[in-house]
């Protein structure tokens, strides 16, 4: 037999499906993680966004407490870099408990994805926003002190499950929804793409059939029902329309991702924050580059994705990114830095920087044309 490599694969002739144990979706259903807790084990650490732990925490605690689960709490303060693993480590002590519960933002869940990588910890999920689909995957990312991500780790296997309560998420601010709508969109596009050449998914595999399916029932939901969630999203009342969009975002972008693959989109935000106001919410970062990823396949981004993202704010051009113009000057260095990055290679044909440079300078140009023509700038341009 074949040694595994890191990612647990033995080839990339190999088809590779990956998911979450569990995946719970409800309003209120924060309130039963001690049961599933104790489905996986009977001691946990609670690692939370500081600003987020006054919401969740007695809740879990008593939730916890009711199901014969011990809880510690360790408290995250935000910065999530090579050393956060270590950092948590030592807060947990001499404490020995069986799960991780990581609870917050995207960069909570990946630091207590890291504490759970660190000590090899089963690992519980509870996203308290809809702005990306962090919560359902094996990876969890680092950043150096600048805020620029400098690497991509790997747990052994995806979170055992994923608990989203939709009350506290239709209580999150509505751009973070809209960052959420601006990743997951992108997922068809990159499958296909992955799918269409010779790509490889986060599973060092080629993508399954049935990652593609997902994919596109993202999309459907998104473009049927984005919208009017985005509407709903920071009332603290979920909608049928709030709730459809939210398993789109969370569960179906996660699968696609994961195992269909990503491509040019995620890409380009290795580049982008080298821009002055490059440095967005990731899922508006992605969004952009979805524009740039059509215009390298020979199209204008589809017309039910344009008046969606000029419905919830989206951007379509780097000056709507950023908020000011960007010269090609400014472009070149963000080609540079994210073309060696591996999902460049998720396309149906082999791209150099000028092919992605070009398309970027064509998109700031008709965007410019059309924001003269209509007397201002609109985000979707």
């Amino acid at each position: 037999m074949k040694q595994l490599d890191p990612l647990g694969v033995f080839d990339a002739g190999m088809i590779v499906f990956g998911a979450p144990g569990r995946y719970v979706q409800g309003q209120g259903v924060a309130d039963r993680l001690g049961s599933f807790a104790a489905q996986i084990g009977t001691s946990a650490v609670l690692v939370a966004d500081a600003l987020v732990l006054p919401l969740i925490g007695e809740r879990l605690r008593a939730s916890c407490d009711a199901a014969g689960v011990s809880l510690l709490v360790v408290p995250f303060a935000g910065k999530l870099g090579p050393g956060t693993a270590a950092e948590l480590d030592a807060a947990l002590g001499p404490a020995t408990p069986e799960i991780v519960v990581a609870a917050g933002g995207g960069r909570a869940i990946d630091a207590g994805k890291a504490l759970a990588d660190r000590r090899g910890l089963r690992l519980i999920t509870l996203p308290t926003v809809a702005s990306n689909d962090a919560s359902t995957s094996k990876n969890y990312v680092l950043y150096d002190d600048e805020g620029n991500l400098v690497e991509v780790r790997h747990l052994s296997r995806n979170p055992d499950f994923v608990i989203v309560d939709t009350l506290l998420l239709a209580g999150a601010p509505k751009a973070m929804f809209a960052a959420g709508l601006g990743d997951a969109l992108s997922k068809l596009a990159e499958a296909e793409a992955c799918a269409a050449g010779r790509g490889l998914t986060m599973f060092l595999s080629r993508p399954p059939r049935i990652a593609v399916a997902i994919a596109a029932e993202c999309h459907r939901v998104l473009v049927a029902h984005g919208a009017a969630a985005w509407e709903a999203a920071g009332t603290g009342v979920p909608t049928p329309d709030f709730e459809a969009a939210v398993e789109a975002a969370i569960l179906m972008a996660g699968l696609g991702f994961e195992n269909g693959g990503l491509s040019v989109p995620h890409a380009l935000t290795r580049g982008l924050p080298l821009l002055p106001g490059g440095a967005a919410q990731h899922g508006f970062q992605v969004a952009y580059g979805l524009v740039v990823h059509y215009r390298l396949m020979g199209r204008s981004l589809p017309q039910d994705l344009a008046r969606l993202y000029a419905q919830v704010g989206l951007p379509g051009s780097l000056r709507a990114l950023t908020g000011r113009p960007v010269t090609r000057a400014q472009m070149a260095p963000v080609v540079l830095t994210s073309m060696p990055v591996r999902h460049m290679l998720n396309f149906p044909r082999p791209l150099d920087l000028g092919q992605v440079l070009d398309a970027m300078i064509e998109i700031e140009a008709e965007a410019d044309a059309a924001r003269r023509v209509d007397g201002g700038e609109t985000n979707a341009e």
